[in-house]
């Protein structure tokens, strides 16, 4: 039996391949999206630097009341209880400000015709679903923080999760928006974003 192979090379890597100066990201069991730099590297936790990006688009919106909004095909009719449609009803000029688009609030649902561009069809349920009880938990005492609570949910409820792959190029806007940020070192929910590791702490690393 034969067997045919290539010739092993004296180097472990090819000059040119040595030389190239690393430009790219890498993820990292689907949680962490590593950005070399030229000190060393960041370690971003790739939910926590999301919810950030969302918070701070949502919280934008609101506040300027203006936004974009994708128009549905068809109408989606989802069912809520008399307290929450009240509490929907209440924060429905919000909603819109994020890119919800009602058509109609009933007695025991609400019609909604248009949604946020970030917020996909299937998502709606879960997103106002998720809304409704943290507001419902928090009960802010002012617009102000209501807002704030509003913001936070829809962040938490559309961030990138925890064992979701990324491609390269979603890695790269995600690093890039991370840093476009009022706030990029923390999450909307105190938890930090991203830790950077330098050559001197590799450089101790291996000095043992």
């Amino acid at each position: 039996i034969s067997f045919e192979s290539e010739a092993v090379t004296s180097s472990l890597f090819l000059d040119s391949e040595v030389e190239k100066a690393p430009t790219t990201t890498y993820q990292i069991h689907k949680k962490y999206i590593v950005n070399p730099i030229k000190s060393g590297m960041l370690i971003i936790d790739q939910q926590r630097a999301h919810q950030r990006i969302l918070y701070e688009q949502f919280s934008t919106n609101i506040t300027i009341q203006q936004a974009n909004s994708q128009q549905l095909l068809f109408p989606i009719t989802l069912y809520f209880s008399g307290n929450e449609i009240a509490l929907i009803q209440e924060i429905k000029l919000s909603l819109v400000s994020t890119g919800f688009v009602f058509e109609s609030i009933n007695i025991d649902s609400i019609v909604i015709s248009g949604l946020p561009v970030t917020v996909s069809e299937s998502e709606a349920s879960l997103v106002l679903e998720q809304l409704v009880s943290d507001l419902q938990e928090e009960v802010p005492d002012s617009s102000f923080s209501q807002m704030d609570s509003m913001a936070k949910s829809m962040a938490r409820s559309l961030s990138v999760k925890t064992g979701t792959y990324l491609t390269e190029e979603a890695q790269v806007n995600l690093v890039n928006n991370l840093f476009a940020c009022k706030e990029a070192t923390v999450s909307p929910f105190n938890k930090t974003t991203f830790i950077t590791l330098s050559v001197e702490d590799l450089d101790k690393k291996f000095s043992v």
